[in-house]
């Protein structure tokens, strides 16, 4: 499954949901913001390869 992190194009094999797409990427979920199909999407959303993925850390501090 080919998605986007932060910009980049990248390929990650065998998610089947959000939350399992953010542990393959090592990434926090309390600290990321998912787009599926232009939608955001909770971590137990499902994903399929045909799906358009988006993967975008928000940054903390001030």
């Amino acid at each position: 499954m080919e998605i986007t992190v932060d910009g980049r194009k990248t390929k990650v094999a065998g998610a089947s949901d959000v939350a399992d797409l953010l542990v393959k990427l090592k990434l926090n979920s309390e600290e990321t913001l998912v787009k599926v199909n232009g939608r955001l999407a909770p971590n137990g959303a499902k994903i399929s390869p045909m799906d358009d993925v988006k993967v975008m850390r928000v940054i903390f501090g001030g």
